[in-house]
């Protein structure tokens, strides 16, 4: 009998303290939202995105979809979209369970978007430094008790839980979320150096998980259904590499291509092979200004148009 009423008394106990854990974390979230800064201020999407506002497109992706929006770039998107353009996207290789996260904050907030463009790398099927160990998307972001039960109800582990409750202390918000590289996107990558090309490759396939292929494509359902629950629709892009035959590709092409042959609201345009002019791109990986321009008209501006995209000259498909 004494042993049952420790029992419940201790329960007690840890329902109280959870309760006041939970107080106390509803107390200190969103304390950021009265500050805004634009994107060529600040990494964050916290802090640049506000509430209850509309969006014609919406960018999901890597550092590779990031660089559309860094260096002053957004306002040129825009202004060849035509319109507002929300960039989800996150640096440090945000992966499909990083933008599910910001996708569904952005979504939770009350903002609207007609087209998601998801900008995919093929690593983000494959690596979990991209997914649920990624250390770095939630770094320049203020805390918010939505995200951080999304982190739990999704099984990251308990360091990146961690790691996102000291976002609690900065302070300084202008100068942690702000790009530590400018003016990157004004260069032009001068030679493609096929040694780094190689070693790039060898990097990522000693990252390379089979299993976790399997594991994160259900990802994409969940992302699929997030955006036909309010009534957006979404396309996949495979982005131009200069190296088309890259690690694992053709197995992430295959599964897309079936996905939208299932799919309602869903497309795919493989555009790995196109762009292999080294003007557009400032590094092995990232657009520079004029690979943004160019993309963005001869790809992306058709796909919002209901068009096929031309790239290279070729109608991709």
């Amino acid at each position: 009998m004494r042993a049952r009423l420790f029992i419940m008394k201790l329960m007690i106990f840890g329902m109280l303290n959870i309760g006041i854990l939970i107080g106390l974390l509803f107390c200190v979230s969103g304390r950021h939202r009265e500050i805004r800064l634009s994107y060529a201020e600040s990494e964050s999407n916290l802090l640049v995105l506000g509430e209850n506002e509309h969006y014609p497109v919406a960018f999901l992706g890597t550092s590779r979809g990031r660089v559309l929006s860094r260096d002053g770039n957004h306002d040129m998107v825009e202004r060849i979209l035509g319109g507002k353009v929300a960039n989800l996207s996150k640096g440090g290789g945000g992966g499909l369970m990083p933008a599910d996260v910001h996708l569904s904050f952005f979504l939770n907030q009350g903002n609207t978007v007609d087209h998601v463009i998801y900008l995919v790398d093929p690593w983000i099927f494959y690596s979990s430094i991209n997914n649920e160990n990624n250390d770095f998307f939630l770094k320049d972001e203020p805390f918010e008790l939505f995200i951080f039960w999304k982190l739990i109800r999704d099984r990251y582990p308990m360091d990146r839980l961690f790691s996102y409750l000291q976002m609690i202390t900065v302070t300084d918000w202008r100068k942690i979320s702000r790009y530590g590289a400018p003016g990157l996107t004004d260069g032009t990558l001068q030679k493609i150096d096929e040694k780094k090309m190689e070693d790039a490759r060898q990097n990522y396939l000693e990252k390379y998980d089979q299993e976790s292929f399997v594991a994160y494509g259900p990802m994409v359902d969940a992302i699929n259904r997030l955006v036909r629950k309010n009534g957006a629709r979404i396309t996949y892009v495979m982005l131009p590499l200069l190296m088309p035959a890259f690690p694992g590709l053709t197995e992430i092409d295959a599964f897309l291509r079936e996905k939208t042959s299932q799919e309602e609201g869903m497309a795919y345009y493989n555009c790995a092979s196109c762009m292999q002019d080294q003007r557009f791109y400032y590094d092995h990986m990232h657009f520079n200004k004029a690979g943004i321009e160019y993309f963005l008209n001869t790809c992306i501006l058709p796909i919002l148009h209901g068009e096929l995209p031309v790239l290279d000259g070729i109608f991709i498909q």
